[in-house]
């Protein structure tokens, strides 16, 4: 395993950007902060693993998933709705591999008591589906907000803070430093990641990824040679959603990385999901054990542990995507949805004896009962009630 590879990948995402030329103005020119302000906090919420916020565009409240994997993106009723300036277009990758054609907006937003000026904004139809609008909301506030200052995602109070120095947040003064690499915008902050003594790479923190910890194809093939692979679960079907849209169905694996570390930041055993492409991603759910604080203008990235809970999740063994239907997006192996007869693509009537309808409001409540400990499920003339759940590490 190279410890290079997340660097190829960001040189290859730049490529796409700026097609092998100097940076575009749009990268230049922002964003910037209006004045220096003050240290400011503000409450997130949460739906799944999502982070959201809220902050100020044209003059309104606007709900924005808090997402470090990703540029910052923009609905394009926003764009028109604001006036706001059309500067570029790009072509990109998504998630899961799928090339992405976007305009590019410039404009301003109000996060607490900070504005933020020219700040680049990939302009998407997140309000064209009902799935991408009650998930995404109104756009993402991304990684590329990171070099203003020092940003601290706070999950025991679900609260951003923002200073000028990481030394003026709360956690910072007791937490365990790593060194925090970039490779230019859109600045997604990186870290150094060990699987074994001999198995050692790079991995993006992306709060939007809803894993502990996805590897890619080359880190599990480095992690497999050095025997640093436990248990594993296979399943099968989609991975996920992103801009591109459904990913397509897939054979998956769930696995266990017996002694894994964030740099000198031992971990040991954490439940990890393989994925197709690069890079590996340190995901959401990290966030059910530590307060992070990103300082990416000294390299410096800080994790405050409030919590022993193992890096595993306990889940009823499928997942769920949404079009038109809500559907069995994928099913583990072994589980409780699996024995019950669950197969991916199923689509679905009702979920707790409410209707499966794909309005905004519905899908947060299907959602949100997935966390539950016992669901109710009917489809294709079958039901069942799954009350017991699948772990990897504890059963």
């Amino acid at each position: 395993m190279k410890a290079s590879l997340a660097t190829i990948v960001m040189l290859s995402l730049a490529s796409h950007l700026f097609g092998q030329t100097s940076p575009p103005s749009w990268v230049t020119e922002g964003p910037s902060i209006r004045e220096d302000p003050a240290a400011f906090s503000i409450p997130y919420s949460e739906l799944g693993t999502k982070i959201y916020v809220v902050v100020e565009i044209g003059g309104q409240p606007r709900k924005l998933v808090f997402d470090t994997g990703s540029p910052s993106m923009i609905d394009s009723t926003i764009v028109d709705e604001t006036g706001m300036s059309l500067v570029g277009k790009s072509s990109g990758i998504d998630a899961h591999g799928a090339v992405i054609e976007s305009k590019i907006s410039q404009g301003n937003l109000k996060i607490g008591d900070m504005e933020i000026n020219k700040l680049p904004m990939f302009v998407a139809d997140f309000s064209a589906s009902h799935a991408t609008q009650s998930l995404i909301g109104d756009g993402v506030l991304g990684s590329d907000i990171l070099p203003l200052g020092a940003w601290q995602i706070d999950p025991t109070s679900r609260t951003i803070r923002f200073a000028a120095k990481a030394s003026d947040l709360p956690h910072v003064s007791k937490s365990h430093r790593v060194q925090l690499h970039h490779f230019g915008y859109p600045y997604t902050p990186i870290l150094d990641v060990h699987f074994s003594e001999n198995a050692r790479s790079k991995a993006m923190l992306d709060t939007g990824s809803p894993t502990y910890f996805s590897i890619s194809p080359a880190d599990f093939q480095g992690a497999k040679a050095s025997k640093a692979i436990g248990r594993t679960i296979s399943g099968f079907g989609s991975p996920g959603a992103s801009l591109g849209g459904q990913a397509t169905a897939q054979n998956l694996l769930m696995l266990e990385l017996s002694s894994f570390s964030i740099a000198d930041l031992d971990l040991g055993r954490v439940e990890a999901i393989r994925r197709e492409i690069s890079p590996s991603l340190i995901g959401a759910r990290i966030l059910d054990n530590y307060v992070i604080t990103l300082d990416i203008n000294n390299g410096d990235a800080f994790f405050y542990k409030f919590s022993n809970a193992p890096f595993s999740h306990s889940t009823f063994g499928f997942t769920l995507s949404f079009d038109e239907s809500v559907n069995v997006a994928a099913v583990w192996d072994d589980s409780p949805a699996q024995q019950a007869g669950l197969r991916a693509g199923d689509k679905l009537t009702s979920l707790n004896g409410e209707a499966c309808i794909t309005t905004s409001d519905s899908i947060k409540r299907f959602i949100k009962m997935m966390g539950e400990d016992k669901i109710r499920v009917s489809w294709q003339g079958q039901s069942t009630t799954l009350d017991e759940k699948l772990n990897l590490l504890s059963n």
